[in-house]
């Protein structure tokens, strides 16, 4: 229990610490440049499906920040052409610059916050978290 208090409190701290850099540096909240990730990881179109799926929040939720990234200017939906029911979602070109601006403020908080010491073990640390977040998440899906 003692680790699991330890990665909570400092996912919060990380992800406060993180929020403020990019509010400081001119970028977009933590939440939009997630969003903006998943639509550029899928091909800079992507479904309000898939950023649900892809940051594991409700539907209602993907379609709100959807609707944020569309009311800021940094993406835009249009009708998807073989499903009626879904729509895809484009960066714009302002959105691009967000992404571009917001994973350069995001770089350099990390390796000044880890070091570069610290970085090297967190990316061999990334491949087993990526690891169990996969069992976990097969896991979930068979229960």
């Amino acid at each position: 229990m003692d680790f699991f208090d330890l990665l909570v409190r400092y996912e919060t701290e990380l992800w406060n610490h993180l929020e403020d850099r990019l509010r400081d540096g001119g970028g977009v909240t933590l939440a939009t440049l997630s969003a903006l990730r998943v639509v550029e990881h899928h091909d800079r179109r992507a479904r309000v499906q898939d950023v649900r799926a892809d940051l594991r929040i409700t539907v209602g939720a993907a379609s709100k920040l959807v609707d944020r990234l569309e009311r800021d200017g940094l993406a835009t939906r249009r009708p998807h052409p073989d499903d009626r029911r879904s729509s895809l979602v484009e960066l714009t070109p302002t959105g691009r610059d967000a992404l571009a601006t917001g994973t350069a403020l995001l770089d350099e908080a990390m390796r000044e916050h880890l070091g570069e010491e610290t970085a090297a073990a967190l990316a061999a640390a990334t491949e087993v978290l990526g690891r169990l977040d996969a069992h976990l998440t097969a896991a979930a899906v068979t229960a």
